[in-house]
């Protein structure tokens, strides 16, 4: 009867040593895991920063190249108000000015957005993206509309 309870004893230690060593593996598979998640997601987040930075830089380029031509435009315009007599000179400088001023202020604006990207201050994440587009669809608006003023200022102006 002792040897039945000696080997009871000694199985119930064994099979407690088993479940140990079960749930010890468990935690270590289940930490694990969590490790690989979290560095999924840091790489997720990195690449997702890459992809935006690239992307601004690209956009920001070819912004600023479309603002300098705005300028350039408006320059053009001006030479050629100076020319017109002094009576409509007066109404299409006044225009013109109020064009220069909404190039300005996507100039300012396409600055304030690359001081932010160069702070680090935007956030890297798929809402961030999202706003980012955002962004470059109403400045592409805002440009385009621009453009086709300055395209048809004369037009609008001279009856």
């Amino acid at each position: 009867m002792s040897s039945i309870l000696i080997c009871s004893l000694l199985e119930s230690c064994r099979d407690s040593a088993t479940k140990n060593a079960n749930v010890d593996a468990t935690d270590e598979n289940i930490q694990q895991a969590a490790d690989n998640l979290a560095k999924i997601a840091r790489q997720s987040q990195e690449d997702i920063e890459i992809e935006m930075k690239a992307e601004w830089e690209k956009f920001r380029s070819e912004s600023e190249v479309a603002i300098d031509n705005t300028g350039t435009e408006i320059q053009v315009l001006r030479d050629k108000i100076a020319i017109v007599g002094k009576k409509e000179s007066e109404g299409l400088n006044k225009e013109l000015d109020t064009l220069e001023q909404r190039n300005k202020r996507l100039k300012e604006r396409l600055a304030e957005r690359s001081r932010r990207f160069k702070e680090n201050l935007v956030e890297f994440n798929e809402a961030a993206k999202e706003k980012q587009g955002k962004f470059q669809r109403e400045f592409q608006h805002d440009m385009k509309e621009l453009g086709s003023a300055l395209k048809n200022f004369f037009k609008d102006n001279v009856d």
